[in-house]
């Protein structure tokens, strides 16, 4: 009987083990992809701040929960690719952009939170739901700036010229 408990103790070690190595360590991404997935999410953690802040702001729309709550989906799975996505090379040139990323994911969560709850109708949680979306919208410019310059442009081929 000792035997069948020692078995499955090790099953579920070897089990958590692995759950680490995959869940532990971060993505590692070349370099061109790593700036690439940077900027798609910084452009959905955009678009869904654009649809909260009209949902906010009163805009029509189907339902503010659903919305309120989509929205929140995308600024957790932002700011948890931010804490994981590393480049596969040399030094990560884009950590404070990428810092700056998930503070902008983070205070969007939270208002997503405040606007898709039960208060949301209490003009208190709605002023303070307004001031997280407007730190969101000041680190999401800062990091939007911050990415532009990441990106080489592309050179004229000089081989044909005089």
């Amino acid at each position: 009987m000792v035997w069948l408990y020692l078995l499955i103790l090790l099953a579920l070690a070897a089990g958590l083990w692995g759950v680490y190595r995959v869940l532990g360590t971060p993505s590692k991404l070349a370099p061109t992809d790593y700036h690439i997935v940077l900027a798609d999410v910084a452009v959905s953690v955009e678009k869904a701040a654009i649809q909260l802040r009209q949902v906010l702001d009163g805009a029509p729309a189907a339902d503010g929960d659903d919305t309120a709550k989509e929205a929140r989906k995308i600024f957790q799975t932002g700011y948890y690719q931010t804490l994981r996505l590393r480049p596969a090379s040399g030094s990560d040139q884009a950590a404070d952009m990428r810092a700056e990323l998930g503070r902008a994911c983070e205070a969007y969560d939270w208002a997503s939170r405040m606007i898709g709850s039960e208060s949301a109708r209490n003009p208190l949680i709605l002023e303070a739901a307004r001031g997280l979306m407007d730190a969101g919208d000041t680190a999401l410019r800062q990091a939007a700036r911050a990415l532009s310059p990441a990106r080489p442009a592309p050179r004229e081929n000089t081989a044909l010229s005089p």
